[in-house]
């Protein structure tokens, strides 16, 4: 493909180091020039996505929908430089806040989670409506891959409780997709992922009081014992506020791994060999639609880190590139990396 190929930086070829680089480099952040747009959903609650232009875009231009990952919102680092390319590249680009999350804090008490597939297509069918000349892509990092793959496989199976103009979306994008969650969470429950875990809760400990301090019905549940586990947060957070039976129940209803033979937008998932978070055993033999689907691997990347080497030697966060590249040409003309 006419994409440059991933070449990890050589002082950083572990998975677990590109990884804890995300945290250490957060990088430079583009000013804020987006305008807050209220998206309401099926449920009565509401979320908010951040849209962002360049000074002369038509009303045709592409539109790219960009969704943040676990504990994260549209003021992600990597969000933000993948959104003020586009911008630049003349797309419109629309940063979804996951439910709750973000500018979204004071329009939903329900909790975001992976498998709020009903959320995102109501911002999809938004977007149809607001720009109806438009083409449409879409693009999940970390949890919200696992969201955008769900929403496809439904609306390819005709099960999505929504009518999705699935032939508005030009290409989807799935970043280190949580595809088995259930497995995932087994995963981070290891020894080796423990800091891991810890920086996740940590993060979503302090969406928990910010939650807390505003709705009710987080008060009324417990704060002790101490959470110590992805599995113990969605047990006690996620699935009871989310209406599911436990977290078992959340888990199975929410991957998105049993959907995927039903996809039928060109759709590309991203997945590196050494994520310490995602593991890519998953994906050894998961079934997918060859029609529309490609599974690109890579090496020593990490999950969500990705720092490497340009052709002239120079850093780069080749995933943000790998992403932009790919909206910026509409298609799924992919191979190895």
């Amino acid at each position: 493909m006419n994409q440059l190929p991933y070449r990890p930086h050589p002082l950083i070829r572990s998975g677990h180091l590109q990884t804890l680089m995300v945290g250490v480099r957060c990088g430079w952040r583009p000013p804020y020039r987006a305008k807050e747009i209220v998206v309401p959903l099926h449920d009565g609650e509401s979320l908010v996505v951040h849209e962002e232009l360049g000074d002369a875009t038509p009303s045709n231009a592409p539109l790219s929908i960009l969704i943040h990952g676990l504990g994260g919102d549209h003021r992600s680092p990597y969000l933000q430089r993948i959104a003020h390319r586009l911008a630049i590249a003349g797309h419109r680009v629309w940063r979804v806040d996951l439910r709750g999350c973000g500018a979204g804090l004071n329009h939903a008490w329900r909790p975001p989670h992976a498998g709020r597939s009903l959320d995102l297509a109501a911002v999809i069918v938004r977007a149809a409506r607001e720009y109806p000349q438009a083409a449409i892509n879409v693009a999940g990092f970390s949890l919200s891959g696992n969201i955008v793959l769900k929403m496809l496989g439904e609306a390819g199976a005709n099960q999505l409780q929504l009518d999705l103009p699935l032939d508005r979306i030009q290409l989807a994008l799935a970043i280190a997709a949580p595809v088995d969650l259930s497995v995932c969470a087994d995963n981070m429950d290891r020894v080796s992922r423990r800091i891991y875990t810890k920086y996740y809760l940590r993060v979503l400990a302090d969406q928990v009081n910010q939650r807390r301090s505003i709705w009710p019905q987080w008060k009324q549940i417990p704060a002790t014992p101490t959470v110590r586990t992805i599995r113990q947060f969605d047990s006690r957070y996620t699935a009871p506020l989310s209406g599911f039976q436990d977290t078992d129940h959340y888990y199975s209803e929410s991957s998105s791994i049993s959907k995927l033979t039903s996809i039928v937008t060109p759709t590309l998932i991203l997945i590196d060999r050494h994520d310490p978070i995602v593991t890519s055993r998953i994906f050894r033999t998961i079934s997918l639609n060859a029609d529309s689907t490609n599974l690109v691997f890579t090496e020593r990347g990490g999950h969500m880190g990705y720092f490497g080497l340009d052709a002239s030697g120079k850093v780069i966060r080749w995933m943000e590139y790998f992403v932009q590249n790919q909206l910026l040409r509409g298609t799924n003309d992919t191979g190895p990396c």
